[in-house]
């Protein structure tokens, strides 16, 4: 049986934070404040190591504001057209923003909330939140667990998993901000970034999913093949980055959810030689270019974070499922475990 401790009893553990190694060197910070990933050190072609990851300054001190920064996001992910779903005949009306949409859970989201430390090694740790029922005008009270692992191969694992005690919606999923080139760095135009879908879902003027699902081929969003992100931020006339002000949209991954965890995504900084592969067992994921970082955010670099500062790689359901007919179910019933199954693997570049 695995041996897990208390965190208050390890060196490695400073208040809010925990600090996970490996063999290797590389380390990664995970907050209590959102099961975070507060920070990703990671070695260049030269060996020399940089934070990759965007986080607030200083992380332990940060009390309200939402920016999502390296965030397990629940229980729902993405935004929720009319702030509100129909369940078993049900309408449940949500917490909301604006009025009219739900956003990353609530205003209250799990991002916003300080998990529990279940245990801590020197290479893992495990978190659990209970969201009763009724939170932000969701049915049923859910346990969610996810516990962070990294292993000697670079590979960091982030595996969330949850229950209910009657009928609910769940799409959880991670939140970091990666720059390859080093936290604060400034855009990340000059990365590469390849996605193996060739679909993804259309967003109306308030980004919001219309339930249509596009091919990618010959338009700003195929990523098939490795490509520049700035090259496809650049492209001209297309509707949908004008709607968004960039990228803020859900690929549909070729390879099916059910075929298990499988490539979804690889982000190569040619300058650096860093490279992210992620991998997932959800059916697509969402990629947000940081479009609305405006500056105002001071990070753990104390550099101020601007838009296209980081792109984010969200692997999930499909966004707003309970409103869309044609996407497929979210629902969780009791006696049923959600998963979501990421994997984040490091490594550099032959110069």
């Amino acid at each position: 049986m695995e041996s897990w401790c208390p965190s208050s009893v390890l060196a490695w553990s400073v208040d809010c934070m925990v600090m996970l190694a490996n063999a290797q060197g590389l380390r990664a910070e995970i907050a209590q404040r959102g099961a975070a990933l507060a920070g990703m050190w990671v070695p260049d072609r030269d060996g020399q190591l940089a934070d990759v990851v965007l986080g607030h300054a200083p992380q332990c001190q940060r009390t309200s504001g939402r920016a999502f920064l390296g965030a397990s996001i629940g229980r729902v992910a993405g935004r929720i057209s009319t702030a509100g779903f129909m369940l078993g005949g049900q309408h449940h009306r949500l917490d909301w923003v604006d009025g009219l949409t739900t956003h990353h859970g609530g205003p209250d989201g799990f991002d916003a909330r300080d998990w529990q430390w279940l245990g801590v090694r020197r290479d893992r740790a495990r978190l659990q939140l209970v969201s009763p029922h009724g939170d932000q005008g969701f049915p049923g009270a859910l346990t969610v667990t996810v516990d962070y692992r990294l292993d000697d191969t670079d590979t960091l694992h982030v595996d969330y998993a949850a229950t209910c005690d009657r009928a609910t919606v769940v799409n959880l999923t991670h939140h970091p901000f990666w720059n390859l080139a080093g936290e604060g760095a400034g855009a990340v135009d000059a990365h590469l970034l390849t996605l193996p879908a060739s679909r993804m879902v259309a967003l109306d003027a308030a980004l919001l999913p219309t339930g249509q699902v596009r091919d990618v081929a010959d338009s700003a969003f195929d990523f098939r093949r490795a490509r520049v992100i700035g090259d496809a931020l650049s492209v001209r006339g297309d509707a949908q980055l004008q709607v968004a002000g960039g990228l803020d949209h859900y690929w549909i991954l070729d390879t099916p959810a059910g075929a298990g965890i499988r490539a979804a995504a690889r982000l190569h900084d040619p300058h650096s030689g860093r490279v992210l592969d992620v991998s997932s067992d959800q059916a697509g994921v969402q990629v947000y270019s940081g479009n609305f970082l405006d500056g105002s955010l001071q990070g753990a670099s104390g550099r101020p974070y601007h838009a296209r500062a980081a792109i984010c790689i969200e692997p999930q359901a499909f966004p707003d499922a309970m409103n869309q007919p044609s996407f497929p179910d979210i629902t969780l019933q009791p006696g049923a475990v959600y998963r979501n199954r990421i994997r984040y693997r490091f490594s550099k570049d032959t110069p």
